[in-house]
């Protein structure tokens, strides 16, 4: 199969904080009062942000759900030579958008085609809660209970950090184009699916503990553009389709075809 890369797309969204967010940083010690599951921070600025690899892995789980593609044995698909020998030049979306470890003599079909970076707190929402003195995470304590006494077990009690409700994040996502043969349609395609996969973010949680009510988030002022050229708004069409595994969404396949148009032979 012959390559042909066609060019890139940008796609950028804020991605706001709904319920506490809580994505962790692991911890060495563990200190009398203090907490017990920080969330990852920025090194130098000390700002919590969202790991690129944290939005990339519950979106590709979420596709591998909906594709059908999980696993029994719980790895993520796309890990095992065998999966790749099998689709290789079959268009796989799993593999095209998030990638795969197998070898190159079996997969065929080009270099992982999304580069989702790590995404800061807005700048604007982050001057303006330092302006008011208030705290960009909260301190949340929960108890593990006795089931026969009906109160908290002795050393129960456990402290989790959470990104407040409300912060807002900048999120950037890299899309490069290839022509494997159909025009880059295949690779058209599988955006629009992914774009979907935002809102099945949405539907679901992001980071830890979205069983008990943490990470609900929603994602406003989603663009798709080429670099340089007019944003091509997605806030109205990437919510509320059945998914299809058969094809992607039209309204918003259309979109991405607009904003791809002039890309060598894609669109």
């Amino acid at each position: 199969m012959t390559l042909q890369y066609l060019g890139r797309l940008d796609l950028t969204a804020t991605l706001e904080v709904v319920t506490g967010l809580h994505i962790g940083a692991g911890k060495d010690a563990i200190e009398i009062g203090g907490i017990d599951n920080p969330v990852v921070i920025h090194p130098h600025t000390r700002d919590p942000y969202v790991p690129g690899s944290s939005l990339k892995g519950k979106a590709r789980f979420l596709l591998e759900w909906a594709f059908n593609k999980v696993r029994p044995s719980g790895e993520a698909f796309g890990f095992k030579d065998e999966d790749a020998s099998k689709l290789s030049g079959g268009g796989d979306v799993i593999l095209r958008l998030f990638g795969t470890a197998a070898s190159r003599d079996l997969w065929k079909d080009g270099p992982t085609r999304l580069i989702v970076r790590d995404a800061p707190l807005n700048k604007t929402w982050r001057d303006d809660t330092l302006r008011q003195g208030r705290l960009f995470t909260e301190d949340k304590a929960e108890v593990s209970i006795d089931r026969v006494a009906g109160k908290a077990l002795d050393g129960g009690l456990r402290h989790t950090e959470r990104v407040v409700a409300g912060a807002k994040f900048d999120v950037e996502i890299g899309v490069r184009l290839w022509d494997t043969g159909d025009g880059g349609k295949r690779d058209l395609q599988s955006l629009a699916w992914f774009i979907q996969a935002l809102d099945l973010i949405e539907q679901d949680a992001l980071g830890g503990s979205g069983s008990r009510g943490y990470g609900r988030v929603k994602f406003t002022d989603l663009t798709l553009r080429q670099p340089g050229r007019e944003k091509h708004s997605l806030d109205n069409v990437f919510r509320s389709h059945r998914f299809d595994p058969a094809a992607p969404p039209a309204a918003i396949l259309a979109e991405v075809e607009r904003a791809a148009r002039g890309l060598d032979k894609a669109a």
